[in-house]
């Protein structure tokens, strides 16, 4: 059996039944500054270097603990121990989180509170859907990840209605607490280690939801998805919580900002070639909040070229589709990914047809015939939209 500890706010002063377990532990694993802190006698130190290596050390220990500051189930040690180990092999002791004593400081209850770790990682994708779907987020940071250039990601992104607090050197002697606007904290320097709490103050003036009226979108005449095409093209895309959308050809950016009603996580990628429609897609994100969304200027060509991301798992293609952007789209999709497309002419469907059939894709042809209610004598009388093809594809596995 081992012992994971959390220590809390201050490592010196762990409880006596935590001190009671490294006591009595024979190897005693950790951060380096951790036992440090702890003074563990250099014979019983395992001190944190690979994942796997740390493991095996453990396995070998007769009695063993590990060390953690906080809680080591919250952005801890405590989920890389469960991939090496089964959770009948570890005993977690918990402890006060940073997060909950930052809220505590700043009077924030933290019932509905979404937390994300920012250190050591370079994708900011949790923060903005964190962002997108909270009114309460709390963000670990680290080195280059902290209070300045989190309010600067979120300034970029265009990201309003939103204070910072931050917590800094929390539970230590030099502890200092302040609540600010973005523009203020991003301007700032700050000591380590800190805690940010990013907390709404302002909704958006358009609620996200699924059935976006085009009246409440900023859209060029006739360059909106029509919301039965971005309905059936949802269902078909059957978007996954964590995935990346790429939405190529976005317009208005209408099926985008769905997309992060029903993705709780995960990265969406708005592509538009238009300088007016970019900023149609730019000005929607602040109107509905969908901070999950980064609109890109550039062509659909241009950006499935340099695009170095990680590739999508799902991918929209909003119209337009030529042989050459097909390609590159099989291409970049992951593999087992899903690709859905539009077509109003029957050469673009011919095109979308033969791209998929070539290589050996899974596809299936859909054609929505959408009418909709108009008053006409006194009566009413069904308004026939375009007809629209909507084709479904999957990438194999292999």
């Amino acid at each position: 059996m081992i012992h994971v500890v959390g220590l809390g706010l201050n490592a010196k002063h762990p409880g006596p039944e935590a001190e009671r377990i490294i006591r009595e532990a024979a190897l005693v694993g950790g951060g380096r500054r951790l036992l440090e802190r702890l003074n563990i006698p250099v014979e019983r130190r395992l001190s944190f270097t690979t994942t796997a290596d740390f493991a095996a050390r453990l396995k070998t220990a007769a009695r063993a603990c590990v060390v953690a500051d906080g809680d080591p189930l919250l952005f801890g040690i405590g989920a890389t121990l469960l991939r090496y180990f089964p959770a009948a092999e570890l005993t977690f002791h918990p402890n006060v989180s940073a997060m909950q004593a930052a809220c505590a400081r700043f009077g924030l209850p933290w019932h509905d509170c979404r937390a994300v770790s920012l250190h050591g990682r370079e994708d900011p994708a949790p923060l903005f859907a964190a962002l997108t779907h909270a009114n309460l987020v709390a963000a670990y940071t680290g080195p280059g990840s902290g209070p300045g250039e989190i309010a600067r990601l979120a300034l970029d992104r265009g990201v309003t209605g939103w204070r910072m607090h931050v917590a800094e050197v929390l539970g230590q002697p030099a502890e200092r607490l302040a609540t600010l606007s973005l523009d203020e904290a991003a301007g700032r320097t700050w000591q380590e280690p800190n805690m940010v709490l990013l907390e709404r103050m302002a909704s958006p003036s358009l609620p996200l939801c699924l059935g976006l009226q085009g009246a409440g979108l900023a859209h060029q005449d006739g360059l909106m998805t029509k919301l039965p095409v971005r309905a059936t093209a949802l269902s078909l895309l059957r978007l996954e919580p964590g995935g990346v959308l790429w939405d190529l050809g976005a317009g208005s950016g209408a099926v985008s900002l769905e997309a992060a009603r029903l993705m709780t996580s995960g990265r969406i990628v708005s592509v538009e070639r238009k300088p007016e429609r970019f900023e149609d897609i730019r000005l929607n994100i602040v109107r509905t909040g969908a901070w999950m969304v980064e609109a890109v200027l550039d062509t659909v060509e241009n950006f499935l070229d340099g695009a170095s991301d990680q590739n999508p798992d799902r991918i929209f293609l909003g119209g337009g589709a030529t042989s050459d952007v097909l390609e590159r789209c099989r291409e970049r999709l992951a593999p087992g990914g899903r690709l859905v497309a539009t077509a109003v002419l029957l050469s673009t469907l011919d095109i979308l047809r033969h791209g998929l059939e070539r290589p050996g894709w899974d596809f299936a042809i859909h054609q929505l015939m959408h009418h909709v209610s108009a008053p006409l004598g006194g009566d009413l009388r069904l308004v026939p939209d375009n007809p629209v093809f909507l084709v479904e594809a999957r990438k194999p596995e292999a």
